[in-house]
């Protein structure tokens, strides 16, 4: 909670939530304004403790009355961590309409630099936003910012502006014109910025790691945000992503790392990944991973009679469509109704036309053998297709029409399912719909942000050789809100790239809960990483910086105080902890809270390029219990006696291998108790004449992480760090989608 109170029923937002209400039901509204009062209850709250008191909260001025100078300050990036397609646009609407009854008078959009969406993006802020500021978008300032500056000069500290802008670079140059010249910098300012982890990143983050910030620029849009961000000095700026991984690993000074987090949670009727990824999913359907390399291998080639090599996978997916919108379009009062066919399968342009040319040639036929216009032989076999497909669909559409009456529509509808390909060859910009079936095929143009109108079916290969999570996350058009088209939706995709999306889907829920425990301090929470994936692209972050725990490893902290000065209380702390616990051989099953608790007794220093640091052990430790690691092992060594270790302490520091704990001593619960953390706490005498301690007995920690599936991985860093080496992270995997 908050601690300045906030004005939470204003004419704006009570509009916008009775809109939402009308449309999606009583419990979605509720559950989207309660959203966005926790986004503006940490923005109040942390506006108040940066710039001061009485700017902004239920009693706010509106007014800035203390001007932040200098960089851009700690602590003033937030997180809305949504789901993919889960309506995170109308979050946003939610905490703009709550934000402007609570003193922000200046809202800054950034969309992405999709035009199409970003005008789609501005038109929905127009709309909705009814009784609070006044939407205004780049289109109306590009020619002269200066002259329409003077315009907000009647709104901005009045009822306040709205100015939305892509994340354009001469588009962002307009807006800081426009900024400066209405003294947008007056009042407190709230930037939303929609898919924050895409473009706005510096993504000259590696480079300037290993040459230096005075030899490598920072990337242009990362710039021109942080110019605006500084001339607006009073503000909150709220990322917005359903993929922040990229923004979790960012160092902790930087403007791109949040500092606090909502998490967004979907309706009741959102379809997501545990609808698609749970084990034997009645919406997912496999496919051979070679009728991928089928299709790409017919791309380029000269093929005079158009006998175009269908997979078997692809035909039952657009069998499945064809019967299932054609269910929907007779069950309709709707003329106008659409239905979409998605094929994602590649960036490429050329396995675009192939498949425009696959899917044609399909179409034409089986719309040929239906209608008699072709052989029998044909007919009976497309209608063995069609049998299949029914079979599939009637797995979920209970009450489905037999296939004969389907057929007799379908004669009808099948001729206008004409397939297009959506990329940058395509002069339309966005996805241009007919009544009735749609078949899209197609890469980036139908990636992040873009919702398929009355998608059924999905048909997916993208396989990139290195996958990044965040960009296959964010190619999951197949969720969202389409509850009445649930029953004859499929998703088509091979068994490997399956797998790939059930990790990311399973590491997804395993950052939101470790998130969930304290989403007011997420600074050094772990970024949940799949197996064979990477988190984000590589040049977006300084890897000299990031650093993992990896399942079955040992890690020890490299430079544990022994200091009786910082050691002695603690000591004192666990000979009461520990004393039941005996025996240098017994392992003893305890909660992970106590393995936490007796870390907090064991202090460090923290060695730059090491894994152990102190805290976020800690964090690893709770996030294995967030998943449902609920236990741990502790096995507690004090010699044979029990009168403490005779180890040395004249080891050059950091300490290498091992630290002191032998490898028979880490063998063994790695060996036993594989799925569980084991704690070894080592009980040293800390004799300083034979030894080089401090007179001052000590605890020393190894700790064996489990072999559970995922990576958890960290940025270790406060400040920026220069590579040593220059062959660190020098081949950066990109997933720039350049459609070759």
């Amino acid at each position: 909670m908050s601690d300045i109170p906030i004005k939470t029923d204003g004419h704006c937002i009570n509009r916008f939530v009775e809109r939402v209400r009308s449309k999606n039901g009583d419990a979605a509204a509720e559950q989207l304004k309660q959203t966005a009062i926790k986004i503006v209850e940490n923005c109040v709250n942390v506006y108040s403790q940066i710039f001061g008191s009485g700017d902004v909260g239920a009693t706010g001025t509106g007014i800035v009355s203390n001007p932040y100078k200098g960089k851009i300050p700690n602590g003033t990036t937030g997180l809305i961590y949504g789901k993919v397609q889960s309506g995170k646009t109308n979050t946003t609407i939610a905490t703009l309409a709550i934000a402007q009854d609570n003193g922000f008078r200046c809202f800054i959009v950034l969309t992405s630099d999709n035009t199409w969406l970003g005008k789609q993006t501005a038109d929905r802020f127009g709309n909705q936003i009814k009784a609070g500021p006044v939407v205004f978008n780049w289109e109306q300032w590009r020619n002269d910012p200066k002259e329409f500056a003077n315009q907000l000069l009647d709104y901005i500290n009045d009822t306040g502006v709205v100015l939305v802008s892509t994340k354009n670079g001469s588009h962002l140059d307009n807006l800081l014109e426009v900024l400066k010249n209405a003294k947008a910098c007056s009042v407190p300012t709230l930037i939303f910025d929609d898919e924050a982890d895409n473009a706005s990143p510096n993504t000259n983050e590696a480079k300037q790691a290993k040459k230096g910030k005075d030899s490598v620029k920072d990337s242009a849009i990362f710039d021109k945000i942080g110019k605006i961000r500084k001339e607006i000095a009073n503000h909150i700026y709220l990322q917005i992503t359903a993929t922040p991984q990229s923004l979790l690993l960012q160092n902790l000074d930087h403007p791109c790392k949040p500092a606090f987090c909502v998490l967004s949670q979907p309706g009741d009727s959102y379809m997501g990944g545990n609808l698609f990824f749970e084990d034997n999913s009645k919406y997912c359907c496999l496919v051979e991973s070679e009728e991928l390399d089928i299709l790409k291998k017919q791309g380029g080639k000269i093929n005079p009679g158009n006998n175009w090599d269908i997979p078997r996978g692809l035909r039952l997916a657009l069998c499945c469509f064809f019967l299932g919108s054609t269910y929907k379009i007779q069950h309709t009062k709707n003329p106008d109704v659409k239905y979409s066919f998605l094929a994602h399968i590649d960036h490429k342009r050329i396995t675009h036309s192939t498949l425009e040319k696959v899917i044609r040639s399909f179409v034409v036929e089986l719309d040929k053998a239906l209608r008699g216009k072709s052989s029998a032989t044909k007919r009976e076999e497309a209608l063995k297709w069609l049998s299949q497909a029914h079979v599939e669909i009637s797995k979920t559409a209970l009450n489905i029409p037999p296939l004969n009456a389907l057929i007799v529509e379908l004669e009808y509808e099948l001729r206008n399912a004409i397939p297009k390909v959506i990329d940058a060859s395509n002069p339309d910009k966005e996805p241009k719909y007919n009544p009735g079936m749609n078949i899209l095929i197609g890469g980036n143009r139908l990636g992040r942000g873009v919702t398929i109108q009355g998608l059924i079916i999905t048909y997916y290969g993208r396989d990139a050789k290195q996958k990044m999570m965040d960009t296959v996350h964010q190619h999951a058009r197949m969720f969202g809100y389409r509850q009445e088209l649930l029953d004859v939706t499929r998703l088509f995709l091979p068994q490997h790239i399956l797998e790939d999306f059930r990790s990311i889907h399973e590491a997804d829920e395993g950052m939101r809960q470790a998130i969930g425990d304290d989403p007011s301090n997420i600074q050094i929470k772990p970024v949940w990483v799949g197996p064979k994936l990477k988190p984000t692209r590589s040049n977006v972050l300084n890897p000299a910086a990031i650093d993992a725990f990896t399942p079955g490893s040992s890690i020890f902290p490299r430079d544990p105080l022994w200091k009786t000065l910082d050691v002695k209380q603690h000591t004192e702390a666990l000979n009461n902890l520990l004393a039941e616990y005996k025996g240098d051989d017994e392992y003893y099953e305890v909660d992970i809270e106590f393995l936490i608790q007796i870390l907090e007794h064991l202090p460090s220093g923290h060695c730059p390029g090491y894994s152990w640091e102190d805290k976020r052990v800690k964090e690893a430790l709770r996030a294995m219990k967030a998943e449902g690691i609920q236990k741990g092992m502790l096995n507690v060594r004090r010699g044979q006696k029990g009168e403490g270790l005779d180890l040395s302490n004249k080891i050059v520091r950091p300490w290498q291998g091992s630290g002191f704990a032998q490898s028979e001593w880490i063998s063994k619960p790695r060996r036993k108790y594989p799925d569980f953390p084991s704690l070894i706490v080592m009980y040293e005498k800390g004799e300083k004449e034979r030894r080089n301690w401090d007179n001052q007995p000590l605890y020393l920690p190894t700790l064996i992480l489990p072999k559970q599936k995922f990576v958890l991985m960290f940025n270790y860093s406060d400040e920026p760090e220069e590579l040593e080496t220059d062959d660190l992270y020098e081949q950066e995997y990109e997933m720039r989608e350049v459609e070759s």
